[in-house]
């Protein structure tokens, strides 16, 4: 009975072998395995276009409301509403900047998990080199391959 490593709706890895939609490896076959991964240098430009433009509206933002409560006569009859309003607005706009850097790290961790580059696992059997899987699920792809790595380990 062959023990099962890993197996979804498209790869199925088992002691006897691999099998990737339709198509089947037996262990055996198998010479040498190894991954790759591509369009890491878009996905690098992608991140650090991102997280710039995120560092740079902060900035801008600050530079913004220094520049205003430069403007504002302290010394004045309603002195005292000016630094309530700055405090409440300090409140109000740190709360919005809270939630916004949220989102920007929710973004970052599905970009990280699906991000632009492709991982593929590649196999070299009698017939050639071919790739059998590819994905940019990054933790998907990892659980395959280490499974492989397994089933590969334990034929041996």
């Amino acid at each position: 009975m062959a023990t099962t490593f890993y197996r979804d709706h498209e790869v199925h890895i088992s002691s006897a072998g691999v099998q990737v939609d339709a198509a089947w490896y037996p262990l055996e076959t198998l010479t040498y395995i190894w991954h790759r991964r591509s369009g890491r240098l878009v996905q690098g430009a992608y991140m650090l276009a991102t997280r710039g433009g995120a560092v740079l509206l902060i900035i801008g933002l600050l530079i913004a409301a220094g520049t205003a409560a430069r403007r504002i006569d302290f010394n004045g009859p309603d002195s005292t509403m000016y630094i309530a309003g700055g405090i409440l607005g300090i409140i109000v706009i740190g709360g919005i900047v809270a939630f916004s850097v949220e989102g920007l790290l929710d973004l970052l961790d599905r970009a990280h998990d699906h991000g632009k580059g492709v991982h593929e696992i590649w196999v070299r059997t009698r017939q050639g080199e071919s790739m059998i899987y590819s994905t940019t699920d990054s933790p998907k792809f990892g659980q395959i391959y280490r499974a492989l790595q397994r089933a590969v380990e334990q034929s041996a």
